[in-house]
């Protein structure tokens, strides 16, 4: 367990504790972080309130860091809660308790949650990757060559798809994302309330959820590692985690394998090309 109050932390471990279960913790995130170098844990609890950082911020770093436990992690939430610690919890789709009702809901949760581990049902993680990029494609016969200012990106996963804009505003590390996210295997192909994470190594950058068209919209500052998480839940679908590569690196597919596995959607890519060009993304 994550968490810096030390009342609920005893709370949490004589519960489990009742419940036959051994509880670790740490009070901050470089804590867990340690900690999960030398134990391999069957859950997390997350009580994201810390001095030093955002709730939001916290349990995204979490959802990034420690890969391996994600679909088995349980947020703890206060009232009223942060609106924006819910958004990163929905786009998750991480499940929470309220700590006033810690000891009716948390053990419930954590038993159907690792109930739902043992099953066939399993969270599964890849990248997306870069099929197409316009600035791979040569100049018209004819045409002087110039610097162009918006960068289209596409990525596929199997049905899913996600069309990139990227356009650098002139004199300024200003980007603007334009992005819109489809499954060519439906008649309406527009995912629409799908929710959109643009994170970079320092951590959360913003959330988003796509429009009726399946569209979404960033503006942000130019930092490097930034990677978009696109997630929707679905009865069949995929999921990936943020890769560490950037969209420059990662080439047409090859030999790709079809992943498909119940209850859980996710897409993800990274959307900043490696270098950047004089005056261009």
């Amino acid at each position: 367990m994550l968490g810096v109050n030390a009342l609920v932390r005893d709370n949490v471990r004589v519960l489990l504790g009742s419940m036959g279960y051994q509880c670790l913790v740490a009070s901050t995130l470089k804590e867990a972080l340690a900690l999960l170098e030398q134990e391999k844990p069957d859950a997390a609890i997350l009580d994201p309130q810390q001095a030093d950082s955002p709730p939001a911020r916290i349990v995204a770093a979490f959802h990034k860091m420690v890969s391996h436990l994600r679909g088995r992690v349980i947020v703890l939430i206060g009232e009223p809660s942060d609106p924006e610690l819910l958004q990163v919890l929905d786009a998750y789709f991480l499940p929470r308790v309220p700590r006033d009702a810690l000891l009716q809901e948390l053990w419930p949760s954590l038993d159907s949650l690792l109930r739902r581990r043992m099953s066939t049902t399993q969270q599964v993680t890849r990248s997306a990757p870069l099929v197409f990029d316009s600035f791979l494609q040569p100049s018209l016969a004819g045409t002087r060559s110039s610097h162009p200012t918006v960068r289209r990106l596409l990525y596929e996963s199997d049905s899913l798809v996600a069309d990139l804009s990227l356009e650098g505003q002139r004199d300024s590390q200003r980007i603007t994302l334009v992005g819109q996210v489809l499954d060519a295997a439906k008649p309406e192909p527009h995912l629409s309330s799908v929710p959109v994470v643009l994170q970079s190594l320092e951590g959360l950058m913003g959330i988003a959820k796509t429009n009726e068209w399946g569209e979404f919209r960033f503006e942000f500052n130019f930092e490097p590692g930034v990677s978009l998480e696109i997630g929707a839940r679905e009865t069949i679908g995929y999921r990936s985690a943020c890769p560490t590569r950037r969209a420059s690196w990662v080439g047409p597919p090859k030999n790709r394998k079809s992943l498909r596995h119940p209850e859980t959607s996710r897409l993800t890519k990274s959307c900043i090309p490696r270098r950047r060009r004089e005056g261009n993304l």
